[in-house]
């Protein structure tokens, strides 16, 4: 008879399961880092920028209602279904979510956060929901009433669970970027980060600048990452 495998064993040996969750930086807009005015700023600024505040502000909304979001011009509707994203990828993997794929508007760059899944699911972080529209229709039923002023529903709680939702259909499919979403900012300690991405050549400068986070490069061999010796 086989040996049965505890849950933990069972996942440590799925290589497409990951007890992590990556947030990618992307270049900005606005100011950069040292205060010089750019209308585009780096990656690295923006990572520097949020290791500097200590939180991921959510700055949109990705979900099923986004066009109807915008449509509304409601400021206060938009602001309940802002989210922070993060990726399931395998770290050995995030090298992949780097390359530019045809008509993604997303263009992450090679810095970016890793936190522990159990962690970002204590901050209410939850797997975003894929869904055809066909099965979303009785979800409008629980999206409309929040564009009526006087609304007698949950706010908080409908606008969170319906932030999740993503339509996955052929033309329109981004199941495979393993999303997670947290709603709202997320503030963190940097002694919650597991560890940080950033090129090479970066590594001494992060190490240095925001004790006591470990950077990595997304372009390393598991091999190399495991001799880093990161986490906690």
């Amino acid at each position: 008879m086989a040996d049965i495998l505890r849950l933990d064993e069972f996942l440590d040996k799925k290589r497409d399961y990951s007890p992590f969750l990556v947030h990618l930086t992307k270049d900005g807009e606005g100011i950069s880092f040292d205060g010089e005015e750019s209308s585009i700023v780096p990656a690295k600024d923006v990572l520097e920028q949020i290791l500097e505040d200590k939180n991921l502000t959510a700055y949109n909304h990705f979900c099923l209602f986004s066009p109807s979001l915008k449509e509304s011009k409601s400021v206060a509707l938009e602001d309940k279904f802002r989210v922070v994203c993060f990726t399931e990828t395998p770290v050995g993997q995030i090298d992949v979510l780097l390359k530019e794929v045809f008509e993604r508007d997303f263009k992450p760059k090679p810095f970016g956060l890793v936190f522990e899944k159990e962690y970002i699911r204590k901050q209410k972080g939850n797997p975003v929901l894929y869904v055809t529209k066909d099965i979303a229709k009785p979800l409008w039923q629980l999206y409309w009433p929040l564009c009526s002023e006087g609304s007698e529903q949950p706010f908080d709680e409908v606008c969170r669970l319906l932030a999740l939702v993503s339509v996955c259909e052929k033309g329109n499919d981004w199941h495979w970027e393993r999303e997670w979403r947290i709603v709202g900012n997320f503030g963190f300690k940097l002694q919650d980060i597991y560890c940080g991405f950033c090129p090479e050549e970066y590594i001494n400068y992060f190490e240095r600048k925001y004790p006591p986070v470990k950077f990595i490069s997304p372009y390393w061999s598991k091999d190399k990452i495991l001799a880093k010796g990161v986490g906690k």
